[in-house]
């Protein structure tokens, strides 16, 4: 077997339109159990901590994006 490559990076288009759609799969269930005592604060729980995981990525990702890239010296 041989080890996998690297994987390419989802660009930041990509990465917030998969964001959008995850927290709309979320927002469904939340109303879902709404007034469930035991599902509604467990949703809620997922719902902050996927955000946060995706934000530090979409943060990381328009970092990169943004980042100056570094000048070649010539001698």
């Amino acid at each position: 077997m041989t080890p996998a490559g690297p994987m390419g990076r989802e660009s930041t288009a990509a990465m917030a339109l998969n964001i959008g759609r995850e927290v709309a799969v979320i927002r469904a269930a939340l109303a879902d159990s709404r007034g469930d005592l035991v599902a509604e604060p467990r949703l809620n729980g997922v719902a902050l901590a996927h955000l946060l995981l995706c934000s530090r990525e979409l943060l990381q990702n328009l970092l990169i994006d943004t980042a100056r890239r570094p000048q070649r010296i010539e001698w």
